[in-house]
């Protein structure tokens, strides 16, 4: 790009190589001068940028996640119903993660590395998701467009099965033309809306429960 400071480009060239090594290999598993290599910079500007190879994971995963909340809150925010907005914040979540295929890889090891790798800052921005899941859900119970249901359970429902479909496209390839040819593949979008109908099947608001709150507007 003209007029691009070589600074920037460097930094921008350090953080996609960076992405593609800590999805592969973890944080622990990555190395340094491997992510410079693979950048085309030297070592010593991963310290300059960043000051350490924490500082680059955390500006990895700031990158991504943060981009996903704003982007996710942006598009729901003039959804008034609360069912239809929540269903459109796990549609985005679903449309992230095959746009950045890195993304969910780094979660997975993430969570099995027991969140040691995540910061303060890192969790907030996780946390920005569930405050949209949080705020839909509670705006669903208090209009009875929605059952009681603990909002952090529904978004470990629904991401955890988005997150196994999105790092387990290999291990499908190879698994369902021996175990179930006759199977068409799934694809992410399928997958995604089978998701959503099942979310909005989980929240619906209970029959007996709705009755009554009806006979008592009455």
């Amino acid at each position: 790009m003209v007029g691009q400071d070589p600074q920037d480009d460097t930094r921008e060239s350090l953080l996609s190589s960076a992405t593609e090594a800590f999805a592969e290999k973890g944080f622990s598993g990555a190395r340094v001068g491997e992510i410079a290599a693979k950048a085309n910079a030297n070592k010593a500007m991963i310290y300059y940028h960043f000051r350490s190879k924490e500082g680059l994971y955390k500006a990895v995963l700031l990158r991504h996640i943060g981009g996903i909340h704003r982007k996710i809150g942006a598009a729901t925010a003039a959804e008034k119903d609360p069912v239809r907005r929540l269903r459109r914040i796990y549609h985005g979540l679903g449309g992230a993660f095959q746009a950045q295929p890195a993304l969910p890889f780094m979660m997975l090891r993430e969570i099995l590395a027991g969140g040691a790798n995540m910061d303060a800052e890192v969790a907030g921005a996780f946390k920005g998701v569930l405050d949209l899941v949080r705020a839909a859900v509670q705006e669903g119970v208090a209009v009875s467009r929605m059952r009681r249901v603990n909002p952090v359970f529904v978004h470990f429902m629904m991401i955890a099965p988005l997150i196994i479909f999105n790092v387990s496209r290999p291990f499908r390839d190879r698994l369902l033309p021996v175990a179930a040819p006759s199977v068409d593949p799934i694809t992410p979008e399928a997958f995604t809306a089978q998701l959503e109908d099942a979310l909005a099947r989980l929240v619906a608001p209970d029959p007996v429960h709705s009755a009554k709150t009806k006979r008592r507007t009455r």
